[in-house]
């Protein structure tokens, strides 16, 4: 080794020893005919003392360069308690320089000095040198390992599933992969294990885990990449309550394991329709309490024509109400929430010594006497349910935001999603989740009689998500294992026979063969460990990540391919494909 000691390592008991320590330039101080150095690796921080011997190099030695330092550890006469080697330091005898830095392209190490996260990323060798960086990986590390030992120790076996298959429709865009030996036609990036995992329990694997790698063509934000980790578990013979049980011992052992947190088992539940009713949104934040409430009984007969017209045909009026008296500037504010729901505003009464409000004139004196019984303010919609919901949910969380309310950590799992939803895009029936969802078991009938589309909306699927903090960290579900029901969610998602069986004739034919129930979860890893570790987006625990744009900025990709690689995918400079 070029080493005897890394710079995190040496103490009081190495006093006297010759050690050689290697890793690169921090602070340089200089002091009359002495320098002090802060030689840094991912270990911690060594100081060096080196005398005027050296003056040409310490007066010339960039910071960030790579230096190779022998001395004799001594103590230190000033102790530093901010390092873990404060008590000693190291009088140098050699010094070399193994690699000189340039001039760095962004400060690095200065807490009040932010850079730009387009420089950090072009620059991510260099940014991933900072102790903070450093930190995220390893617990990110540290992570995996857990997941790995808790899962073995749970029976689960690690197998690794493809990751370039069969372009299927799974919800997102796929990001396709020329074939070379097959012109013209294409690979997937794959966006899931889904039917690698479900054929490995008719392989009776019983239960499988991967912590693997996940690919979709989807815009970025800061909590979603184009490539990102998924925890993936599948297990045979289980209903709901055995893969939440695995579920909630997994995040439990992560918390206490890495945070020194014990968390509370086990963790709240609600359905689906509870938590868009309460807080319009199947992703709740549930660690403030502002619910929406009904005011729909209230406004049938209110005077306020609008919402009564809207009542009579089958709408809904959903209020918030605050204990505090919100000004005019901040209900507009709220109000461009709504508006991107294409909502006209926001209906309003403030109640104080006397009402006033934006509906204050048009509604019955019965109903005014209702709103004077609390000082505060009332925000309300009317529609119909499910836009009424979203939409005030979203002023629910500008609300919490604004007045500093989301603290902590809160779990809970939403349950009893109906299977089926209209698109928004091209509004067709689509899966809540996926096709591959078992419906309810009382209603597994139902979808071979001809129902109708608001029927259909109903129907309960046997599915289960994990939010925290308003954010899903995972998904699962109870799989469908009967060919015929398979192939009827096909039907009513607008896939026929044919289609099917070409699509996704591997899991069917499967089906034939003798198939254990199961189900199972992926949990978002990159998300996960972004919320444990408070940190604004997830780029930060994922060593190169993309920037906001989609790029890579440190390679500098996607870029041009050259000419002899798009002739032989049988591709024109253009990109247009031989088909």
């Amino acid at each position: 080794m070029l080493r005897t000691h890394t710079c995190g390592e040496l103490r009081k008991t190495n006093v006297s020893k010759k050690v050689v320590l290697t890793g690169w330039v921090g602070h340089i101080r200089v002091f009359g005919r002495k320098a002090f150095i802060d030689i840094r690796d991912r270990y911690g921080i060594t100081q060096l003392v080196l005398d005027e011997k050296f003056k040409d190099i310490y007066t010339n030695l960039p910071k960030e360069s790579v230096i190779v330092a022998s001395g004799k550890v001594t103590n230190r006469k000033e102790v530093n308690n901010k390092i873990e080697t404060g008590e000693i330091e190291v009088m140098v005898d050699t010094l070399v320089i193994s690699s000189k830095a340039s001039p760095l392209p962004f400060e690095m190490f200065s807490p009040e000095i932010e850079s730009l996260e387009e420089t950090r990323l072009k620059y991510r060798y260099l940014d991933l040198r900072r102790p903070k960086m450093l930190r995220m990986l390893e617990f990110r590390f540290k992570a995996e390992m857990i997941i790995r030992n808790y899962l073995s120790l749970k029976n689960f076996i690690e197998v690794e599933t493809p990751y370039i298959g069969r372009p299927t429709p799974e919800g997102s865009r796929d990001f396709l992969v020329p074939s070379r030996t097959f012109p013209g036609k294409f690979w997937a990036l794959l966006q899931s294990p889904q039917q690698y995992k479900q054929l490995l329990m008719v392989a009776g694997i019983d239960r499988y885990f991967q912590i693997t790698r996940c690919y979709r063509d989807e815009d970025l934000r800061k909590d979603r990449q184009y490539e990102f980790t998924q925890i993936d578990m599948e297990m045979s013979f289980v209903d709901e309550s055995d893969v939440i049980k695995i579920s909630e011992g997994l995040i439990s052992i992560l918390y206490s394991q890495l945070l020194g947190i014990k968390l509370k088992k086990p963790f709240k539940r609600m359905t689906w329709e509870e938590a868009m009713n309460k807080y319009g949104s199947d992703k709740p934040d549930i660690r403030f309490n502002i619910p929406l409430l009904d005011f729909t009984n209230s406004f049938e007969n209110s005077g306020l024509r609008i919402f009564e017209n809207e009542i009579k045909k089958g709408g809904v009026v959903k209020t918030i109400f605050i204990p505090e008296l919100l000004k005019r500037s901040e209900i507009r504010e709220l109000e461009s929430v709504v508006k991107r729901r294409s909502f006209p505003g926001l209906a309003w009464i403030k109640s104080s010594e006397e009402l006033s409000g934006s509906i204050l004139s048009a509604v019955s004196d019965s109903l005014k006497k209702k709103f004077v019984k609390n000082k505060g303010t009332y925000l309300m919609l009317c529609g119909e349910w499910n836009k009424v919901c979203i939409a005030l949910g979203e002023v629910r969380l500008k609300l919490g935001e604004k007045l500093d309310l989301r603290k902590g950590r809160e779990f809970v799992w939403i349950t009893d999603f109906p299977m089926f939803e209209i698109s928004e895009q091209d509004k067709k029936i689509t899966a809540v989740h996926h096709p591959f969802t078992s419906p309810s078991k009382e209603t597994v009938q139902k979808l071979f009689t001809d129902l109708s589309e608001g029927e259909l909306l109903k129907i309960p699927a046997r599915a289960y998500d994990l939010v925290l903090n308003g954010s899903e960290i995972g998904g699962g579900s109870i799989r469908i294992t009967e060919k015929t029901l398979q192939e009827k969610v096909f039907e009513i998602l607008g896939i026929n026979k044919d289609e099917a069986h070409e699509k996704f004739g591997m899991l069917l034919n499967a089906f034939e063969y003798g198939v254990p129930p199961h189900g199972g979860i992926a949990f978002g890893l990159d998300r996960l460990l972004q919320i444990m570790l408070d940190v604004d987006s997830i780029r930060d625990v994922i060593a190169f990540p993309k920037s906001k744009s989609g790029r890579a900025l440190m390679e500098d990709a996607p870029n041009n391919a050259d000419k002899k690689t798009l002739s032989e995918l049988e591709f024109t400079q253009k990109g247009d494909c031989g088909v």
